[in-house]
């Protein structure tokens, strides 16, 4: 079969398309068959070794295994011995983050435990979208606690790969959603529902007259002093941190400034491919509460061209890449 590896940290070039043995399942490990991955910025930091403090996970020097991937759809294909609750032919979605990765492949061996059934409903193009930057989205609204019916809601760095399932979910529940990224992106967060857009490039939002009752922070633009400026009177805030420094900023001195505020400020601390995350998550698809928008669909032997696509920042929407 085919899949996707890398033998070393670097940009995207260090990715290649090899053939290798398909998977034998271990004690209570399934086979699955890919149908569909779709691309994140996790995926993409995997890839480059960033941050470094991640390659204490991941490997000081060299990857400590080849695989590349976290979001899957697909069908079990051979059951192992233990792995119970699944059969040949199901249908399965899965956040591969904790699990070894590797869903840029024609088939991925995964522990039968991390595997989620997929309604019938919900194709595969659209489940591979989902687990991982829908349950960031979910899990980042969780923790500011309820969304009220309207509540005013700021996403900053909307228009990347969490930002979209944060502007829908949020408007489910009755919000009034601003969105922020940049200018190319506003007409599709229009689209996704946001009551408001903002140009970053144009326009501060730590610095208008509007006050907010919710800001989910994925862009991680702003510091704790300016995003006091935007809350509303016991506001919260959430950051989806991918910077260190700025995790500690936030983890650190949110608290301080939002006890001195009447705010909450802080950081979340994500739990990546909760089975009732993604249930919760096919319930609002279903419903057409949440509708993913697909930018481009490459196939496996594509996958340099993908990642380049999700680098350049480009994308309006998730990236497919389909055996």
């Amino acid at each position: 079969m085919r899949a996707v590896v890398r033998d070393r940290y670097g940009p995207v070039d260090v990715l290649r398309v090899t053939t290798v043995a398909p998977p034998v399942p271990a004690a209570g490990d399934v086979v699955v068959r890919v149908r569909a991955a779709s691309l994140n910025m996790a995926d993409l930091d995997h890839v480059l070794g960033r941050p470094r403090l991640a390659r204490l996970g991941t490997g000081l020097r060299r990857p400590t295994h080849p695989r590349v991937g976290v979001d899957v759809a697909g069908t079990v294909e051979r059951v192992g011995r233990d792995a119970s609750g699944l059969q040949v032919g199901d249908r399965v979605w899965a956040d591969l983050f904790e699990v070894g990765h590797g869903a840029l492949a024609d088939q991925v061996s995964v522990p039968a435990s991390a595997l989620s059934p997929l309604p019938d409903a919900v194709s595969f193009d659209v489940a591979a979208t989902v687990p991982h930057s829908g349950s960031l989205a979910l899990q980042g609204l969780r923790a500011v606690g309820p969304i009220r019916p309207g509540e005013r809601v700021l996403v900053n760095g909307a228009g990347g790969c969490v930002g979209p399932f944060a502007v829908q979910i949020a408007k489910a529940r009755g919000a009034v959603v601003t969105a922020v990224d940049h200018g190319d992106k506003l007409a599709l967060l229009r689209e996704l529902g946001a009551d408001e857009v903002i140009d970053y490039t144009r326009e501060d939002f730590t610095r208008g007259d509007r006050r907010f009752d919710v800001v989910l922070d994925i862009a991680d633009t702003r510091s704790v002093a300016a995003l006091r400026r935007a809350l509303a009177p016991g506001g919260r805030y959430a950051l989806i941190a991918r910077r260190l420094g700025s995790f500690a900023e936030k983890a650190l001195l949110g608290p301080v400034v939002g006890r001195l505020t009447g705010t909450r400020i802080g950081v979340f601390s994500w739990r990546p491919n909760q089975r009732a995350d993604l249930e919760e998550l096919a319930g609002l698809l279903v419903a057409g509460d949440v509708v993913p928008r697909i930018d481009r669909r490459y196939g496996l032997d594509e996958t340099v061209e993908a990642f380049r696509r999700l680098e350049s920042g480009q994308a309006r929407g998730k990236v497919l890449v389909a055996p």
